[in-house]
């Protein structure tokens, strides 16, 4: 198992990105109370308790693991597959550190060891989603806010190879963050604080550097095709705009719109709304929908702009995904239609499409495949560039215990067809790399440019060729050497149930 903590700084994340070992050899606890009868009744070395939804009872670190094991066998989507572990095993009682990092080792390993350890049947685990975060960090999250610097970055090579790529830069003029210091896409950071990215034996300060977990300011040398400057930023907490368009005509004089969204979460509402608005004002001919970086958020949020796209024709009476629980939950199932309406009740613009281009990676995760593949389910074709999807049909309820937010995957979704089960990822028609040298939105961008190729009735194969020819520099997502640099856990198929209220 791979994990990133921040014990002084109160931070923990827990994602799972490997088979955790332990358990096994003893019994499954007895669950005689249920989570609610559980819940918040704290370990006395739980610093994070204080971050708590509701109020806290003082207790241990037993009631908080009896919690955990009410609440999985209660929610959790594969319950029989949990494996049979020993709360007293010593993986569960750590005692090698601090109060405190004893707390968080015994907890994480105690959940992660009971989630099923079984695969499918392309050797994928099938539950490689569920985690738990610290609830500051969670909130924060959910509503669009993340600390660092307004930018994303690609990762390629380790060590003395290794490079970090910039691939997408949040708008806005703060100072401290990329986008005020004149940073774009494709620029490429040499050095931090005049260490090398690629020193192989300083890989800890530049990650630490890159993905912080508290304020800081460091000095980045940027590469770019301007050359060589170095710029100073600085690390905050700050809501993001995760959704921006533009409207743009291409060289037979096409009105394409296109749409960048990069997560489902409350600050993509104001701009999705802008978004569809423009789009219907100019009439625009042909949809094309970004979601490369979108690893997902709330499930309504997708609903909502597949009702957009598709129209109330398309959508009246139909379902947008059908939520389907574990079996002692079935009472629950139930089947989402497509919303009219944002997460706060306001008017979603329509438009009419029938026929919409999404551009993909392996980082487009969860609601964002729910978007595909809802608009499948009413017959608007859907046509996909770029990479295949990470695969998780697969969602939840955020459940705060004790100032940790646990995330155990609760259920799957289908469409309207009953289509769904895309735990492999749902594959592109034409294969295509991110391209780094152009701009996000730019027609001649890789995917874009196959997009609107495609349009025009051109095959995969040879429009794929021609955007590489003379090109070497077309590298990115969707190539196995790149990896964008975003915690896992921000890939999520949300149902929150305070944000359903709003729905009508």
């Amino acid at each position: 198992m791979k994990y990133i903590k921040c014990l002084s700084s109160l931070v923990l994340v827990v994602t799972l990105l490997g088979c955790g070992g332990g358990g096994g050899s003893g019994p499954v606890v007895e669950v005689k109370k249920t989570a609610n009868e559980l819940s918040q009744i704290c370990a006395v070395q739980n610093y994070l308790s204080s971050d708590a939804l509701s109020a806290t009872k003082t207790g241990t670190l037993s009631d908080e693991r009896n919690w955990i094991i009410a609440y999985l066998t209660e929610r959790y989507f594969w319950y029989k597959d949990m494996p049979a572990v020993n709360a007293q095993d010593a993986r569960y009682n750590v005692s090698s550190g601090t109060a405190g990092q004893n707390f968080v080792m015994s907890v994480v390993n105690y959940f992660q060891d009971q989630l099923t350890p079984k695969y499918t049947s392309t050797g994928s685990r099938v539950d490689k989603f569920s985690f738990l975060v610290d609830t500051a960090t969670w909130t924060n999250f959910s509503q669009g806010a993340e600390l660092g610097y307004g930018w994303l970055l690609v990762d390629e090579g380790v060590g003395a190879s290794r490079r970090l790529r910039v691939s997408y830069v949040y708008p806005g003029n703060q100072s401290g963050l990329a986008a005020g210091a004149g940073i774009v896409r494709g620029d490429e950071i040499i050095r931090i604080d005049g260490v090398a990215v690629n020193d192989p034996y300083l890989q800890d300060f530049i990650d630490q550097s890159i993905s912080p977990v508290t304020a800081a300011s460091h000095d980045f040398v940027i590469q770019g095709l301007s050359g060589s400057r170095t710029r100073a930023l600085s690390a905050s907490t700050v809501t993001l705009p995760q959704a921006e368009h533009r409207v743009v005509n291409d060289a037979a004089g096409t009105k394409w719109g296109y749409l960048l969204f990069n997560s489902h979460v409350d600050s993509a509402q104001d701009p999705l709304r802008a978004a569809l608005s423009d789009f219907k004002s100019q009439n625009i001919d042909q949809l094309v929908v970004d979601l490369r970086y979108n690893g997902g958020g709330y499930l309504a949020l997708a609903s909502a702009l597949a009702y957009g796209v598709a129209g109330p024709a398309r959508t009246q009476g139909k379902t947008f995904e059908t939520l389907r629980y574990n079996d002692k939950r079935s009472s629950k199932n139930e089947n989402m239609p497509f919303y009219s309406s944002d997460l706060d009740g306001r008017a979603i613009e329509a438009m009419n499409f029938s026929k919409i281009y999404v551009l993909t990676t392996d980082q487009t995760c969860s609601a964002s495949e729910s978007f595909i593949n809802g608009l499948r389910g009413v017959d608007v074709e859907v046509v996909q560039i770029g990479g295949t999807s990470c695969g998780k049909p697969y969602g939840f309820e955020p459940q705060d215990n004790c100032g940790i937010t646990y995330a155990a995957m609760e259920f799957d979704g289908v469409n309207q067809k009953g289509q769904g089960g895309y735990a492999d990822g749902l594959a592109p028609q034409c294969a295509v790399s991110d391209d780094l040298t152009h701009a996000l939105g730019d027609p001649n961008e890789a995917m874009f440019a196959v997009a609107i190729a495609r349009h025009r009735g051109l095959a995969c194969s040879s429009v794929a060729a021609s955007r590489a020819l003379g090109s070497q520099n077309l590298r990115g997502l969707g190539m196995s050497d790149f990896k964008l640099i975003k915690p896992e856990w921000q890939r999520g198929k949300i149902i929150d149930t305070a944000k359903l209220k709003a729905k009508p």
